[in-house]
């Protein structure tokens, strides 16, 4: 059958010959044969071409993600690393107050809010941008523990600072009026019988109706006249401190009224046991009289 002949007749123009091609099976298929595979290799090495192509435009693209990608991982080890440093100095702080406050500080190792456990997994990374995304996730975790741990810290604090700060709100620290100590805290000559005798306080001589001050909050528990003192105003600041002020000319609160530091209580007198104008000023722990000198942070008393 390959042999079967076939004729292809060619009509030219009207002053040539009519051509007459004779063509077997076998020759027919060989050219369709040649054409067919011409026609897939050129369609293969297109679409090659068309992939190799794509393919390099999308690693062009990956590339210039991983580019800005490692920017940004810059950034934010940049951001670590300014983090770590506001977190030094949040630690730096907090070990300063407890220092003033005389309260225990936090074990180093505490602070380091290390994690584990079964579940955790530390990733295995191939490629150097990978490695570095995970490291800064660690940190950024790290740091966000070590905040919540700070914040509980400073609440910490907080509780004690206030409960501290009551306790200073209510324990002596000023003078109570200005004047010039005329007598000190101890045994002293009696001016009216020269007999040696305990003082319980301190006298402060000042000129009459000169303001006397409270020295701590506190609540007064008595207002009156005493023998010896005269008009008197007893205070009690809570942790069994008192505190007694004497010889007032004229007194400006009422008993249960409470009081802050620097209110004013009444003013200087010379009512009662007194040779003159003067405040006697006591303090008293638990019933037990107190050098009042130890209760005056800064006194200017001569």
């Amino acid at each position: 059958m390959l042999c079967e002949k076939y004729s292809i007749i060619i009509v030219p123009g009207s002053n040539e010959e009519i051509v007459n091609k004779q063509l077997s099976r076998g020759f027919i298929i060989s050219v369709l044969v040649v054409a067919l595979s011409f026609f897939a290799a050129s369609a293969y090495f297109a679409i090659g071409f068309l992939n190799s192509s794509i393919d390099g435009q999308r690693m062009a693209e990956l590339t210039a993600e991983n580019g800005m990608l490692a920017s940004k991982i810059t950034e934010l080890e940049n951001t670590v690393y300014s983090l770590r440093a506001e977190m030094s100095g949040i630690i730096e702080k907090d070990d300063n107050i407890r220092l003033i406050f005389d309260l225990l500080p936090i074990d180093p190792d505490l602070r380091e809010v290390g994690v584990g456990g079964e579940a955790l997994n530390y990733p295995t990374m191939n490629s150097e941008l990978g490695q570095r995304t995970w490291l800064v996730e660690e940190d950024i975790e790290k740091i966000q523990r070590q905040l919540e741990f700070e914040n509980a810290s400073f609440e910490q604090l907080l509780s004690m600072v206030k409960e501290r700060k009551s306790i200073l709100d209510h324990t002596p620290t000023i003078r109570p009026c200005d004047g010039i100590l005329s007598r000190g805290f101890g045994m002293h000559n009696d001016p009216f019988t020269g007999s040696f005798q305990p003082h319980n306080g301190i006298d402060i001589a000042a000129a009459k109706d000169t303001p006397v001050l409270a020295t701590a909050g506190g609540i007064v528990r008595y207002t009156g006249y005493q023998t010896k003192l005269g008009n008197t105003v007893i205070i009690d600041h809570g942790n069994g401190i008192r505190t007694y002020y004497g010889h007032l000319s004229k007194i400006k609160v009422r008993k249960g009224q409470r009081v802050s530091r620097r209110d004013l209580l009444g003013l200087v007198g010379s009512s009662g046991y007194s040779t003159g104008p003067h405040l006697h000023y006591e303090v008293r722990i638990g019933g037990r009289a107190a050098n009042p000198y130890k209760y005056i942070i800064r006194s200017i008393l001569s």
